[in-house]
């Protein structure tokens, strides 16, 4: 592994960490039993509407939930195209943040909590938003972009997120002593 790539890994471990830790219900619930009512929506902009003419929190409600989805997937969009040249296509990268956020809807789903498509929408959208953003400052850097591409670079995120997820169960699990 090149230091580009440990560098990169590290990087993404910490972000997915967060991200984690901003949209996981615990796992642990899962063993306990003790799971809220999920709740599903699979029709496409309900939620985005729903959230956007809410009179009880004008504004806020649309800036939480809506740029929030977004946003938080923008730095996922950035860092795979900076360090690994297999993610230097933007289908590639769009579809590792879908993939990624269809991953959390499903752990929501399982664990009790909102799964929602238009979660979908607005992750993949900031995937786009950071490839985008990538794209822009590997035009005007170019010395920052990956030289060469390794044989299996998008298993680097992937590994990250299993990663995420085992440990966020282990330590889930431990704090509950079972």
């Amino acid at each position: 592994m090149k230091k580009r790539d440990v560098c990169g890994v590290l990087l993404l471990f910490v972000y997915l960490m967060g991200v984690g830790m901003l949209t996981g219900p615990s796992l642990v619930q899962l063993v306990l039993g003790r799971l809220p009512v999920p709740k599903l929506e699979l029709i496409p902009f309900v939620d985005i509407i729903k959230v956007a003419t809410d009179p009880q929190s004008p504004g806020l409600g649309v800036m939480a939930n809506l740029a929030g989805n977004v946003v938080m997937f923008v730095p996922l969009g950035l860092l795979l195209p900076l360090f690994w040249r297999w993610f230097g296509s933007a289908k590639r990268t769009v579809l590792f943040g879908l993939g990624l956020s269809v991953s959390i809807e499903l752990i929501q789903l399982v664990a009790g909590g909102v799964t929602s498509v238009d979660d979908l929408i607005l992750n993949t959208a900031g995937a786009a938003a950071g490839f985008a953003l990538a794209w822009l400052v590997l035009r005007a850097w170019p010395r920052l972009a990956p030289r060469r591409q390794g044989r299996n670079e998008w298993a680097y995120p992937l590994a990250c997120w299993c990663a995420v997820i085992a440990l966020a169960t282990v330590t889930d699990l431990m704090t509950v002593g079972v």
